[in-house]
């Protein structure tokens, strides 16, 4: 499944290959291609294992050898905000020149190596995803892979490329709290989006994609950091109650659905939310036409206190 989705994904996303001799690659996972891995693990004896196990950079390599990419190449594996982040190291690239445009590939897959870790820490929901609902209790996962291609402003875009966001401002941080539980009052969520919306009023920030996994704590965080980061009241909105948590895949697959939005200037509803335990927020809950939705902040979250934020607004079209 890893080669199937990872190879759907990146066709998707292709320039054309008279330019990817110059185009770098950045593959953003939490796990990556777990089969290798336990295909290792269960080896009969270690005489019969390889000298090492499967890395994520073979993962890396693979792809770069598949498609013929020249650029820079790196893996970024930062919990389930791999996405994101990753989006953001390739903007960083573009922006110092060290490459003129960068394709980023994020994927997991929801194995049984990842059900028994969640069902471990017991973050799977027994019946559905409702985030920020009074009812939540948990995730569910989903298996994913999304791709994206970063260049510069001035950099020409194929003709078969789709909705073109303009990266305005980014944001990573960590607070280093817990393990796998975030800080309660959300400092490290909030340097994120403090970073990443410096320059702008926030009061420009139409929208808000949330991480809204479903679990009691990260909800709870993130709402914290809505109520206190902005007085005018955004939409508010998540993805995962519809797709499910995609760990390292959700960041790039929810920066692709700001372009649906900004595109078709709507705001979709958190699916699974029917009693929002913030009321004070603007959670949408109906699909909703936002004629003059023009930016749009996505933020993600993950273990270990680590903390992504992005935001886009409508690139102009090519050519202009």
């Amino acid at each position: 499944m890893w080669e199937k989705l990872t190879t759907q994904a990146i066709t998707a996303a292709l320039p054309p290959l008279e330019q990817r001799h110059d185009c770098g690659l950045i593959l953003a996972t939490t796990k990556g291609d777990m089969q290798p891995v336990e295909t290792w693990l269960n080896a009969d004896g270690q005489e019969h294992r390889s000298s090492a196990p499967p890395l994520l950079s073979d993962n890396l390599n693979k792809l770069a050898q598949r498609f013929g990419f020249g650029g820079p190449k790196m893996v970024v594996s930062t919990a389930c905000s791999s996405g994101l982040t990753a989006i953001i190291e390739a903007a960083m690239l573009v922006q110092t020149g060290q490459a003129k445009q960068m394709l980023v590939c994020a994927a997991d897959i929801a194995n049984g190596f990842i059900q028994d870790g969640f069902n471990a820490l017991k973050a799977i929901s027994k019946t559905r995803c409702r985030p920020f609902d009074r009812q939540r209790d948990g995730l569910a996962l989903g298996s994913a892979a999304a791709a994206c291609l970063v260049t510069s402003s001035d950099h020409p875009r194929h003709a078969a490329s789709g909705p073109s966001l303009l990266l305005e401002g980014w944001g990573i941080s960590c607070d280093a709290t817990h393990l796998t539980a975030p800080d309660r009052e959300a400092s490290g969520l909030m340097r994120a989006v403090h970073s990443a919306i410096a320059g702008v009023d926030s009061r420009s920030i139409d929208a808000v994609i949330l991480h809204g996994t479903g679990t009691p704590y990260n909800d709870a965080m993130e709402a914290f950091a809505m109520c206190r980061l902005f007085a005018h009241r955004p939409y508010l909105t998540a993805a995962k109650g519809f797709l499910g948590h995609t760990l390292g895949a959700s960041g790039v697959m929810e920066t692709d659905l700001a372009a649906w939005m900004l595109h078709q200037r709507v705001v979709p509803a958190i699916t699974g939310l029917e009693d929002p335990q913030w009321p004070e927020l603007n959670f949408v809950r109906q699909a909703t036409v936002a004629t003059d939705l023009k930016r749009i902040l996505k933020t993600a979250s993950g273990f270990g206190g680590l903390n992504a934020a992005i935001l886009v607004s409508m690139a102009k079209p090519a050519g202009r």
